[in-house]
């Protein structure tokens, strides 16, 4: 695609008209970096015509790889973490060229909503339980996802998904509202 993706956004039309909500997004990675850096967050028809306007600019005049890295880098993460170095360290304390295979598929999880994949939350935070679940199923279907592109085979796919998530750090308590009283 050239930025947009036409197919995209007719299926994420018809299943929202299906289920008449909002249950899917047609942005593509460009378009999505393109909201976060140059426009707000409305949701707005105007916003997303300039969106699309912007991102075929873009594509132009951008390799996809440095689009894509551009958009790591900027993205939550969750945990105060914007992009993913900061989210390496946030979760697994390393820089993002040490993170092994599974954690790069775990950090690549929990880009959709990080609060609800967040795997080492204290044991008596209520998400505990269905936060580990959240971050086992992504991860594993980014895992999935690379034997199916080639990228990873299917014995390192097999050696991954198994694992937990001892190495993710807890998710501290700490609010940073300094002494309220």
């Amino acid at each position: 695609h050239g930025g947009v993706d036409p197919v995209g956004i007719v299926r994420a039309l018809w299943a929202n008209f299906r289920s008449e909500s909002v249950q899917q997004g047609g942005s593509t990675i460009t378009q999505q970096y393109v909201k976060n850096v140059y426009l707000s967050q409305e949701r707005t028809v105007t916003r997303k015509i300039k969106e699309a306007a912007l991102a075929v600019k873009l594509e132009r005049e951008l390799p996809k790889q440095e689009i894509l890295t551009r958009y790591l880098n900027t993205i939550y993460f969750g945990r105060g973490a914007y992009g993913v170095e900061a989210a390496s360290r946030a979760y697994f304390g390393v820089s993002v060229g040490n993170l092994t295979l599974n954690q790069a598929a775990y950090l690549a999880g929990l880009i959709r909503s990080p609060e609800t994949a967040d795997a080492h939350l204290p044991e008596d935070d209520p998400k505990f339980g269905t936060n580990q679940a959240t971050a086992l199923q992504r991860r594993n279907s980014v895992l999935l996802a690379m034997v199916e592109t080639g990228k990873i085979t299917q014995a390192q796919y097999d050696e991954s998904s198994v694992l937990g998530f001892g190495d993710v750090k807890l998710r501290g308590t700490k609010t940073n509202f300094g002494n309220v009283r």
